[in-house]
């Protein structure tokens, strides 16, 4: 049986191969436990979270073993970013500079994210410190930049 967090991840990875254009290498990036980090051309990483609720809200939580990896990763590449996957209703994707301060600002209790969505709208994205300020396309196009930018450097 496949595992369902492989089937969100799966069509995170999908989405970022089709969109790049060009040659992508992926490998895992964790200590233990389950996948859950991907560095993308040695160069972009990536924190992939999902949300199996059908309807929005959709929430996210951070356990402290996962705002470590995010830490880890952003002291080691170029660019970090946050997907999180609001079941099939589709991807919102945050730079790790924009809301670690906010989940680290929770730290003695549980970080949590939340995405909400109306039909044909971006993506409001809270947190423990409330709502960002700005609002977020669907898609995965700010990994995309990033990899381009990087390409070959």
């Amino acid at each position: 049986m496949i595992p369902e967090y492989k089937l969100y991840h799966g069509a995170v990875l999908a989405e970022l191969v089709d969109r790049c254009g060009s040659a992508v290498s992926i490998r895992a990036y964790q200590d233990s436990g389950r996948l859950l980090n991907y560095v993308l051309s040695d160069a972009v990483g990536i924190q992939v979270k999902h949300a199996t609720q059908r309807l929005h809200p959709w929430q996210f939580t951070f356990p402290k073993t996962h705002l470590e990896m995010l830490a880890s990763l952003k002291s080691r590449l170029r660019s970090v970013f946050i997907v999180l996957v609001c079941h099939t209703d589709g991807m919102v994707c945050l730079h790790v500079d924009e809301v670690l301060p906010s989940l680290n600002a929770a730290f003695g209790s549980q970080a949590w994210l939340r995405a909400d969505r109306r039909k044909g709208e971006w993506y409001r994205v809270y947190g423990p410190a409330g709502e960002y300020p700005t609002k977020f396309p669907t898609g995965i196009d700010p990994v995309v930049e990033a990899m381009r930018q990087f390409a070959g450097t």
